[in-house]
């Protein structure tokens, strides 16, 4: 059986993405994005049931897949979607001594996710989960 290409390419393709995560939140390096985008994931994996949380996980890429489930304690309490003002506040608080995120960080994360999915793959995802969790993900100017 072929190695996929998904995992051939995942280093350079995770590279790509987190340089354009940094330039979209207008951040000095990509150990920096990488901060915002764990925030991101962990404040939107808080919303999300284990099963949910595997399903959307299952339509990134390999490392964002792998970023996205570290240090997730699945057990925790789901909360409620907030409003994205609530939620980017969560994101800012996330290893807040070591947090350069700011106001817009999900969407300007949001943007740069769909610009390295398989769009098809991400929305069907996103379809199976509640309404919030596409407003999360929503595509719109960071």
């Amino acid at each position: 059986m072929t190695v996929p290409i998904d995992y051939r390419q995942a280093s350079a393709d995770f590279d790509r993405f987190m340089l354009d995560l940094r330039d979209a939140l207008d951040l000095q390096t990509t150990h920096q994005a990488w901060g915002a985008l764990l925030g991101v994931f962990d404040t939107f994996r808080r919303r999300l049931t284990a099963e949910q949380g595997l399903a959307f996980a299952r339509a990134l890429p390999p490392l964002m897949r792998a970023a996205f489930v570290q240090d997730w304690h699945p057990s925790d309490r789901v909360r409620p979607f907030e409003s994205r003002e609530t939620l980017d506040a969560e994101v800012m608080a996330y290893h807040r001594d070591h947090q350069l995120a700011q106001a817009g960080c999900i969407a300007a994360t949001a943007a740069t996710l769909w610009k390295h999915v398989d769009r098809q793959r991400l929305a069907a995802a996103l379809a199976a989960l509640p309404p919030a969790a596409s407003l999360f993900w929503r595509e719109e100017a960071a």
